[in-house]
């Protein structure tokens, strides 16, 4: 019998059967059954979950010792659903060092429970209804479509390349009476790019425009999610965040749209924790309420210890510490990208931002495929002993089966044998 049959007649919501498993956990398990089978000197290398191997500042742990030796009765009670308020204020504090944008620590910051991840779910809880639409410009994060369908809304990806990401035309023809978010944000997973003030006005116009529309005929906005877990990553000059433009109507009115923008961001990526999955966003008040609602109800607050580490993380003193962490790992990428693109007919980009390299072996697809592989994935995999992600798993129904996203958050030593390895691999292929 069809074990999905099997499934459904036990009463498991569809919405869940649906959902394909973990891109990035579902690795990590299957690389560590084939790694214990396998003698030291041939282990598979692990370039595709995307963390850095730079751990966490130690100021940060000590931080946190300090908490729970001096205030045991705070780090172990109930806290408030919308965060600690010293929390709150370092958020804020930190929000204006970095975009020079001020909120209100009361009313327009929420810290959740699950990373940034967890602050993406209660946008979600709080502005989706079932057959709402979200534009998602891809490649680009796998979760956000599952998590879109989790909510009965429907994802419309829109191909986008590194270079120009999502343009006001594509935005444009995207736009539907259903519409109800648009994904933006920096340093796309996993493309790198990294959106300009000029890029983002233009995009900024049109939603200006659609929403003017929409609003007079008493429809609700299409609001903009602006994710940027990656933040750091952006080494060059950095846009104006979203929430800061206010773009013209052809007449010259000006237009906030900071009333429609999300932003949520948090310290994993850029602070190397992410197991203590703290997550914040900040936005206007109604929408930050409505958030707080949803997550009362799902998890209530975040983890008190994740909180105070965060606090201690986002302090001025720390600033440089995610700035080192990511020109550390941008020199990796480059060295990378110099090893690989020795290798004949390998295309590669330099990334706007970020440590990934996103890398397409189109050129040797037909050799490998004689070989058994269908996708670049399987033969790194196989013949590199080099696990990486299919550019697929980036583009929910836009195959890109010929190209790999590169973790070069790994150490030295480890990206320059995995990039030795992926030489010779294709160096052995048949013309």
């Amino acid at each position: 019998m069809d074990p999905v049959i099997v499934q459904k007649n036990r009463g498991i919501a569809d919405a869940v059967l649906n959902l394909p498993d973990s891109v990035t956990h579902g690795t990590a398990a299957r690389l560590a059954e084939l790694n214990r089978h396998r003698p030291a000197g041939q282990q598979v290398i692990d370039l595709s979950i995307g963390a850095l191997d730079t751990p966490a500042d130690t100021r940060i742990d000590d931080g946190l010792v300090r908490f729970v030796r001096d205030s045991p009765d705070l780090a172990h009670s109930f806290a408030p659903v919308r965060g600690f308020s010293f929390l709150r204020e370092s958020i804020v504090a930190r929000a204006r060092r970095l975009y020079g944008v001020d909120y209100d620590p009361e009313s327009e910051i929420l810290v959740t429970p699950g990373g940034v991840k967890g602050a993406i779910s209660v946008v979600f809880h709080a502005l989706l209804n079932p057959g709402d639409e979200v534009v998602i410009p891809v490649p680009n994060w796998p979760h956000y479509a599952d998590m879109v369908r989790l909510h009965g809304a429907v994802p419309r990806t829109v191909p986008a390349d590194a270079a120009s990401g999502l343009t006001a035309s594509a935005l444009t023809g995207a736009l539907g009476p259903d519409t109800k978010i648009v994904i933006l944000g920096d340093c796309i997973n996993p493309t790198g790019k990294v959106y300009s003030t000029a890029e983002l006005t233009a995009l900024a116009e049109v939603l200006a425009r659609h929403n003017t529309r929409r609003e007079a005929e008493g429809r609700s906005p299409v609001h903009v999610l602006f994710d940027t877990p990656y933040e750091a990553h952006v080494l060059g000059p950095r846009a104006a965040t979203f929430a800061a433009i206010e773009p013209r109507l052809p007449d010259g009115t000006p237009v906030p749209v900071r009333p429609w923008t999300l932003h949520v961001t948090g310290p994993g990526k850029t602070y190397g924790m992410h197991g203590d999955r703290i997550g914040y966003l900040h936005g206007p008040p109604d929408l930050v309420d409505a958030a707080a609602r949803a997550q009362v109800n799902l998890t209530s607050f975040a983890s008190t210890y994740g909180q105070f580490a965060t606090h201690v993380a986002l302090s001025p003193d720390l600033d440089d510490v995610p700035v080192a962490r990511a020109r550390e790992a941008r020199a990796n990428l480059e060295s990378v990208l110099a090893e690989l693109r020795t290798v004949p007919s390998l295309h590669i980009d330099l990334p706007q931002g970020g440590y990934f390299l996103f890398a397409d072996f189109s050129a040797h697809a037909e050799a490998y495929r004689k070989q058994g592989h269908a996708t670049a994935e399987q033969f790194l995999l196989a013949e590199a002993g080099v696990a990486t992600l299919s550019g697929t798993h980036f583009t929910d129904g836009h195959p890109l089966d010929h190209h790999v996203r590169i973790n070069c958050g790994r150490s030295g030593p480890v990206l320059s044998e995995a990039a030795r390895r992926i030489r010779a691999a294709v160096g052995r292929l048949s013309p």
